[in-house]
C-alpha cells in the first residue's frame, strides 16, 4: 500500500512537472511558434476524432460544425492543435455523463473563430475573468477529483495570444455550461511575433 500511494505521488510531481513546463513553453511561444499556411479543417476534425474515445467513454455526445471550404491561414498546427485539445479536455472534465460538447468553426475576411460549447458545470460570474490565470481553479477539490492541475488553460490563452489572436469564456454561471471561444487572425501572427 506505501508503494502504490509513493508511486501515485512521483507521478503526480512527474505530471505536474511536465504541465509547468508546457506552461513555460507556451509563456515563450511568441518567438517560439512555427507559423505554416494551413488548412484548418483537417486539424479541427483530427483533433476531434483523438478525443471521440474520451468523450464516448465517459458519456458525453461531441457533435461539430466544421465547414471544408474554410480559408488557409497561417498558424503553428502543432500549437494551436494543443489549443483545441486543452479545451476539448476541459470541457469533457466538466461535462458530466449525458451531456453535450459542441465545436463550431466560422470564418470571415480577418478570423477564423472555433467556439466549444458544453452543457456542463459552467462558470460562476465572479470566475471568468481570472479563469486563464496559471493554477487559477474555480472549484479547486472537485478539478483534483477530476485531475485538472489549473494550467490547461492558461497554456491554451498563451498559445492564442501567440498567434496574434484571443481565447475569451462565457457562461450564464453554474449549471449552465460555457462557451470559449477562440479567435485566430487568418493572416497570422503580426510580424515579431
Amino acid at each position: 500500500d506505501t508503494m502504490g500511494m509513493r508511486r501515485e505521488q512521483v507521478d503526480r510531481v512527474v505530471r505536474f512537472s511536465q504541465y509547468f513546463a508546457a506552461l513555460a513553453q507556451a509563456e515563450e511561444a511568441g518567438s517560439a511558434i512555427d507559423v505554416q499556411l494551413d488548412a484548418p479543417a483537417p486539424l479541427v476534425t483530427s483533433t476531434l476524432a483523438a478525443a471521440a474515445g474520451r468523450y464516448a467513454a465517459k458519456g458525453v455526445a461531441l457533435t461539430s460544425h466544421v465547414p471544408a471550404d474554410l480559408p488557409q491561414v497561417r498558424w503553428d498546427p502543432q500549437r494551436i492543435g494543443q489549443v483545441l485539445h486543452n479545451l476539448l479536455d476541459n470541457a469533457l472534465r466538466h461535462t458530466p455523463s449525458g451531456g453535450h460538447v459542441d465545436v463550431r468553426v466560422t470564418a470571415d475576411h480577418r478570423d477564423l473563430v472555433i467556439t466549444v460549447t458544453d452543457d456542463g458545470d459552467g462558470i460562476p460570474a465572479e470566475h471568468l475573468s481570472r479563469i486563464f490565470e496559471r493554477f487559477y481553479r474555480v472549484d479547486a477539490a472537485r478539478d483534483r477529483e477530476h485531475g485538472g492541475a489549473g494550467i490547461g488553460l492558461a497554456i491554451a490563452k498563451a498559445f492564442a495570444d501567440a498567434h496574434g489572436g484571443s481565447l475569451t469564456a462565457s457562461s450564464m454561471g453554474s449549471g449552465h455550461g460555457a462557451t470559449f471561444t477562440l479567435v485566430v487572425p487568418v493572416g497570422g501572427p503580426a510580424a515579431g511575433g
